[in-house]
C-alpha cells in the first residue's frame, strides 16, 4: 500500500486528498481508520467516541451493549440518550447498574433488540453484522415482526433488506456473519443516516403473556419529507420527496456533494451546526493505472484494451489533469490533445445514467528529499507543526518554488520526540498541481535483491532510464517513470 505524506507549500498552503476541519475528531490512530469519512461524521455527531487516550482503536469489535447505545445516539442524540436508566434490569444479565442498562432497556421496548431464549443478553458479547443491521433497521423504522426478523432464518431477511438499501456501501468485503468492528459500524451508522425512514398504515397486534405482539401489518412505506429539509445543500428541494434518517433527527448535519478535491475530483464537504467536518473523494466508478508511454486519452478511454467507453458516453466529460482543467472543454474538445505517461492514473467518474460526468488524470513526478530540518530544539510555535524539506528532482532540477514541510503529530513530538519517515535521499512521487502546489505525495516503493534481467533506455549517454523494465529475484518491475542511478 502507498504510504501518503501531506505537504504543504511554505507560503500557500494545499489541501490533502481528505480535508479535516477542527469539526472532525482528531484521533491519534487516524492512519489506521479506513472508513474515514463515516468515522469522522459519525463521532462528529457524537454517535460514537474514541478513547481515553484519544485513540478510536478502529478494528476492536463492537459488543452488544455498544451497539445498543449507538442505537440510541442515533434514534435520541447524544444528550437524551445518556440520561437513560432502567427501572428494572431489562435481562438476567443486564442489572440495571449496568454502564448499558439505559440503552439495552430502551432498544427493548421499541422492539429493536431481542435477548436470548435463556433470558440473557450478553452485553459483553459481539454481535454479527447481521445482527447489527437488524438494530439499524429497527431505527429507521421497520418492524422486527413484520418483516421478519425473528424466528428462524431472520439473518436472510434482515440481510436482503439491509443490504438491498446500502447499509454496507463502502464496504466491499462485507460478510454478515463476522463481528462487526468499530469503524465497520460507524460506516454502517454513516450509510444509516442516509437511508430513507419508512413507516406502516396498520398493523395487527395480538396479546402473549400480557405483551402485546405484532403479527400483521401492511408492507413498509417511504415516509414523506413532510416539511423537513434534505441534508443535501445542493439540490432542489422538490426532488427530495423522501425523508432520510438525517433529516429527521440531525437537522443540522448537511452535504454538499458538488464539491471538488484539489485533482477536481468529485467530492463531498459535510459540516455540522455550521462547523465543517471535512471534504471526501466521492466513489470512482473506473480506475486505469497506464502501463504505457505517450498514450492519448482517446485511446485510454475508448479503447477495448483499456477503459472500453463509447465515444459517445465520453463525450461530454469535463477532463482535468492535476487539477488543471476548462469546464468549456469537455472530452471531445481535448481526447487526442492529452498525452498520458507510464504511471499515470486516470480515475472516471459517471453520471447515473452511465456516462461519463469528469475525467480526472493524476501525473506524478519523482523527486527526492535533498534536505531535511529537524532541529528539535525549536519550539513548537517557531516549528509551526512541521519539519522542513528541501526537494528536488530526480534529474537535478529544481523543484517548485521554496521549502515543503512534512506535517507530524504535536503529541509525539512532546512525548517521544520527532522521528520522520522521510530522510534525506528519499525519493517520493509528487503530484503537482498549478503554481507549484503539491496535490499529494507517496514515498516510492524501494525494492532489494539481485537483478536478473533488465530493459532500459540511455539517453545522451548518461545512466537515466526512461522507460523499460527490470528483474529483482524473479520479479518483473516496469519503470513508471523517468529513473537515475542504474548502470
Amino acid at each position: 500500500m502507498k504510504k501518503f505524506l501531506s505537504l504543504v507549500l511554505a507560503l500557500a498552503m494545499t489541501m490533502s486528498l481528505v480535508t479535516v476541519s477542527a469539526g472532525a475528531k482528531d484521533f491519534t490512530d487516524n492512519s489506521k481508520i479506513e472508513y474515514k469519512e463515516a468515522v469522522d461524521v459519525v463521532s462528529a455527531l457524537g454517535i460514537v467516541g474514541g478513547y481515553e487516550d484519544g485513540s478510536f482503536n478502529p478494528q476492536n469489535t463492537l459488543t452488544r451493549g455498544a451497539a445498543a447505545k449507538i442505537i440510541c445516539n442515533l434514534i435520541l442524540g447524544t444528550t437524551t440518550a445518556s440520561a437513560l436508566r432502567a427501572d428494572t434490569a431489562p435481562y438476567s444479565d443486564v442489572p440495571t447498574t449496568n454502564t448499558f442498562a439505559g440503552y439495552i432497556a430502551y432498544c427493548q421496548k421499541e422492539g429493536i433488540i431481542s435477548g436470548y431464549a435463556d433470558g440473557t443478553f450478553k452485553p459483553a458479547a459481539t454481535l454479527t453484522g447481521y445482527a447489527f443491521m437488524k438494530m439499524l433497521l429497527g431505527a429507521l423504522g421497520y418492524d422486527s415482526d413484520i418483516e421478519g426478523y425473528t424466528g428462524a432464518n431472520w439473518s436472510i431477511a434482515v440481510g436482503k433488506r439491509a443490504l438491498g438499501i446500502g447499509l454496507e456501501d463502502g464496504n466491499d468485503e462485507f460478510v454478515g456473519v463476522n463481528a462487526v468492528t468499530r469503524e465497520e459500524a460507524c460506516l454502517y451508522a454513516f450509510n444509516t443516516l442516509k437511508a430513507t425512514m419508512v413507516e406502516y398504515d396498520s398493523k395487527t397486534t395480538v396479546s402473549v403473556n400480557g405483551a402485546e405482539v405484532v403479527v400483521g401489518g401492511s408492507e413498509a412505506k417511504n415516509v414523506s419529507q413532510n416539511g423537513y429539509k434534505s441534508y443535501i445543500t445542493n439540490i432542489d428541494e422538490k426532488d427530495d420527496t423522501t425523508l432520510q434518517f438525517c433529516e429527521k433527527n440531525f437537522k443540522d448535519l448537511k452535504a454538499k456533494t458538488d464539491d471538488t478535491n484539489d485533482f477536481k475530483a468529485p467530492a463531498t464537504t459535510w459540516t455540522y451546526d455550521g462547523d465543517e467536518i471535512g471534504t471526501y473523494d466521492q466513489d470512482v466508478d473506473a480506475t486505469l493505472v497506464v502501463a504505457d508511454a505517450d498514450k492519448d486519452l482517446k485511446t485510454l478511454i475508448t479503447d477495448a484494451d483499456y477503459l472500453d467507453y463509447s465515444a459517445d458516453d465520453a463525450k461530454n466529460a469535463t477532463v482535468y489533469v492535476n487539477g488543471v482543467g476548462d469546464a468549456d472543454k469537455t472530452y471531445t474538445d481535448v481526447n487526442d490533445k492529452v498525452l498520458a505517461n507510464k504511471g499515470d492514473i486516470i480515475d472516471v467518474y459517471e453520471n447515473d445514467n452511465g456516462t461519463i460526468n469528469t475525467i480526472v488524470v493524476r501525473s506524478y513526478t519523482y523527486a527526492k528529499i535533498d534536505a531535511v530540518d529537524d532541529d528539535l530544539s525549536k519550539t513548537l510555535e517557531n516549528r509551526g507543526a512541521s519539519v522542513e524539506l528541501s526537494l528536488v528532482k530526480i534529474d537535478g532540477n529544481s523543484f517548485g518554488n521554496g521549502n515543503y514541510y512534512d506535517n507530524y503529530n504535536q503529541d509525539d513530538q512532546i512525548l517521544n520526540g520527532y522521528t520522520s519517515d522521510y530522510k534525506e535521499g528519499t525519493v517520493l512521487a509528487v503530484a503537482m498541481g498549478e503554481n507549484d502546489a503539491i496535490l499529494d505525495s507517496y514515498v516510492v516503493e524501494t525494492v532489494t535483491g539481485t537483478p536478473s534481467a533488465a530493459k532500459k533506455v540511455v539517453v545522451n549517454d548518461s545512466d537515466v532510464v526512461v522507460g523499460g523494465n527490470i528483474t529483482i529475484d524473479g520479479t518483473k518491475y516496469n519503470y513508471a517513470g523517468t529513473m537515475t542511478g542504474l548502470t
